[in-house]
C-alpha cells in the first residue's frame, strides 16, 4: 500500500507513533516510538531484547497510531505486520539517523563518541508492510485545547 505524501512529510518533521504489539497472553502492549519510512514500508527501531521484540516474533502484526507534530488531532492508524528484522550494524547507524533528526545529536552519546564507549546496546530495525491505513487529517485541528 502507498504511503501518502502528507504521511511521509509529517514522518519527515518528527512525527511520533504509537505502536501497539500482541502479548502472549492477548493482551495489547503499546509504546511512543520515533518513525520512519522507505518508499512506501514504515520502519521502527527498538532495542534489542525488549518486551515488544519478543511480542513481534510472536504475531508479526503491528497497528501504529502516527500523529502530525503540527496537530496532534490529525493521525494516521496503519495496520500492517514486520516483514523483515534486521538486526546487523545497519539498524545501530539507522538509531543515529533518527536520533540526529529528532534530537540533533547521535543516539544516547555526544558527537564522536562510540556506541561501545557509551555501552548502547545494539537495535534491530522493523520493516512494516502497510495493509491499511486510515487518515484521519483534519485541516482545521488545532494542537491546543479550545
Amino acid at each position: 500500500m502507498q504511503l501518502s505524501l502528507e504521511l511521509k512529510k509529517a514522518i519527515e518533521n518528527n512525527a511520533f507513533s504509537a505502536i501497539a504489539t500482541h502479548l502472549g497472553n492477548g493482551e495489547i502492549q503499546n509504546h511512543l516510538m520515533w518513525v520512519d519510512y522507505k518508499d512506501d514500508s514504515l520502519l521502527i527501531n527498538t532495542e534489542k531484547g525488549r518486551k515488544k521484540t519478543s511480542n513481534i516474533r510472536e504475531s508479526n502484526s503491528i497497528t501504529l497510531v502516527i500523529f502530525e507534530p503540527t496537530a496532534m488531532y490529525s493521525s494516521w492508524e496503519i495496520r500492517g505486520r514486520v516483514v523483515e528484522i534486521i538486526e546487523d550494524q545497519t539498524a545501530n547507524e539507522h538509531i543515529d539517523k533518527l536520533s540526529n533528526r529528532y534530537t540533533n545529536h547521535p543516539y544516547a552519546r555526544e558527537d564522536g563518541v562510540s556506541w561501545d564507549e557509551a555501552g548502547i546496546e545494539d537495535r534491530e530495525l522493523w520493516i512494516i508492510e502497510v495493509n491499511k491505513l486510515n487518515s484521519m487529517v483534519r485541516p482545521q485541528a488545532k494542537s491546543e485545547p479550545e
